[in-house]
């Protein structure tokens, strides 16, 4: 059923962020499977994801990164604990990966998508 403007304005104004967890409770497989996916399948623009996801899972390296996140309780009381690295400049490599991805998708030879470089 389609959104109107208004319901996707208000669902978007609504924001909350979780200052306490219950360190008892854990996400479901299922449900983190399909939230891993949905950060795997999150597209750039020209395809080339200049970023990585780490799921820190060692509750004594949340305890090392804690002081850097301003000794909030949440990097260690979270069920999960997802660091998002962004990288602040493309490669050649990077060009090379996106050309070989999108070439085998499409069924095409790597030249002829040679202008990516560009």
């Amino acid at each position: 059923m389609p959104v109107s403007s208004p319901e996707l304005l208000a669902s978007l104004g609504w924001r909350y962020a979780t200052k306490k967890f219950n360190s008892q409770r854990r996400i479901s497989s299922e449900i983190w499977d399909a939230l891993e996916q949905a950060l795997v399948l999150t597209p750039s623009s020209y395809g080339l994801q200049p970023w990585k996801f780490l799921v820190i899972d060692d509750p004594a390296l949340r305890a090392a990164l804690q002081p850097f996140s301003w000794n909030q309780a949440q990097i260690t009381e979270a069920s999960h604990l997802v660091l998002f690295l962004a990288r602040r400049s493309i490669e050649e490599s990077d060009l090379d990966r996106l050309i070989a991805a999108t070439a085998e998708a499409r069924k095409q030879s790597p030249k002829q998508l040679a202008f990516y470089r560009g």
